[in-house]
């Protein structure tokens, strides 16, 4: 073999082992697989609502147990003082009696009115009329307000008082609180001033028709925190 076909010879071979798998550096066929990352934790939960105290839960526990339909309302801390930490809002009261529309009280205001209703309004209905007592209807409950022509805050104002317009009797008849003519609606008239006289004790505050002119046409009753209590 000749020097020139030696030279082309081992050419070649070069050429062939340059070609050779690994003997050059080369792009790799598959991405590396990326780095190993913790997975991502998951949002944390919402944290549950503040437990409520001893006493307010028992209150829930006779509210249920006196058949009242209710649920948890927000709390309330208004700007201007109004505040109730732990009410609930109430669409029905003992005996399936509706509450209308639904009234946020405190729940001691509503055990209060769940009483009243059970022992004394539905019974007297039902004296007076053979009837059952179907509903309340609440002028007031919740309202973040002074009393009227001062700046000391209502009752209304901490859920404490519950304002009502009329009673609706299973037939139908619409009881309305105001002044009615002994004469004309003996029924009435009597079963009103029963339950005004009624409400004074389970209620610290019992006002309605004669009381002011601002309570012509409603019974307002609340807890307020008295010696004794003050009805007229």
């Amino acid at each position: 073999m000749n020097a020139a076909k030696a030279r082309a010879l081992r050419l070649l071979l070069l050429a062939v082992c340059l070609a050779a798998p690994g003997s050059a550096q080369e792009l790799p066929r598959t991405m590396d697989p990326p780095p190993h990352r913790p997975p991502a934790e998951a949002p944390a939960a919402a944290e549950p609502a503040d437990s409520l105290p001893p006493d307010e839960a028992a209150c829930r526990e006779r509210l249920r147990g006196l058949g009242v339909a209710f649920a948890e309302a927000e709390r309330i801390d208004a700007p201007e003082g109004c505040a109730a930490a732990h009410p609930v809002t109430v669409s029905q009261l003992p005996g399936g009696v509706a509450l209308r529309p639904e009234a946020v009280l405190t729940c001691a205001m509503a055990e209060a009115t769940a009483g009243f209703v059970r022992d004394h309004a539905a019974p007297l209905v039902a004296e007076a009329y053979g009837t059952s007592l179907a509903a309340v209807e609440q002028a007031s409950s919740y309202v973040c307000r002074p009393r009227r022509g001062t700046r000391k805050l209502s009752e209304h104002a901490f859920a404490n008082a519950l304002d009502i317009g009329a009673l609706v009797l299973e037939d139908g008849t619409r009881i309305e609180v105001r002044a009615h003519d002994p004469s004309r609606e003996p029924r009435h008239a009597r079963l009103l001033a029963a339950l005004r006289k009624a409400a004074c004790g389970p209620f610290a505050t019992v006002l309605g028709p004669g009381s002011d002119a601002d309570h012509a046409d409603h019974f307002h009753f609340d807890m307020a925190e008295r010696r004794s209590p003050f009805c007229q």
